[in-house]
C-alpha cells in the first residue's frame, strides 16, 4: 500500500474537497486504482465542486505521490 506523506495534504488546506479525494486514496486501495485509471469516473460519486474536478481529473500520474505533485502543481499556479 502507497501511503501518501502528509506534507502533500497540508498543501491543499483551503480545499477541503481535494484533501478529502487524496485521503481517500490514501486510504482506499480501490478507490486510488480508479482515481489513477478513470479519475472521471472515480470523482463522480464525489460531488465535488466543478473547479476542484476540474483539476482532479486533468492529472494523468501512475502513483498516488505523482498524483498530488500533479495537484499541488496546479494548485500553486493557480494561486500565481
Amino acid at each position: 500500500m502507497q501511503a501518501m506523506p502528509n506534507t502533500t495534504l497540508k498543501l491543499v488546506p483551503n480545499r477541503p474537497a481535494i484533501s478529502n479525494v487524496l485521503i481517500k486514496a490514501s486510504a482506499n486501495v480501490a478507490f486510488r486504482v480508479r482515481l489513477l485509471t478513470d479519475p472521471r469516473g472515480a470523482l463522480a460519486e464525489m460531488n465535488l465542486p466543478r473547479e476542484d474536478a476540474e483539476i482532479l481529473t486533468g492529472v494523468q500520474a501512475s502513483t498516488l505521490k505523482e498524483y498530488a505533485h500533479q495537484v499541488k502543481m496546479r494548485l500553486l499556479v493557480m494561486q500565481s
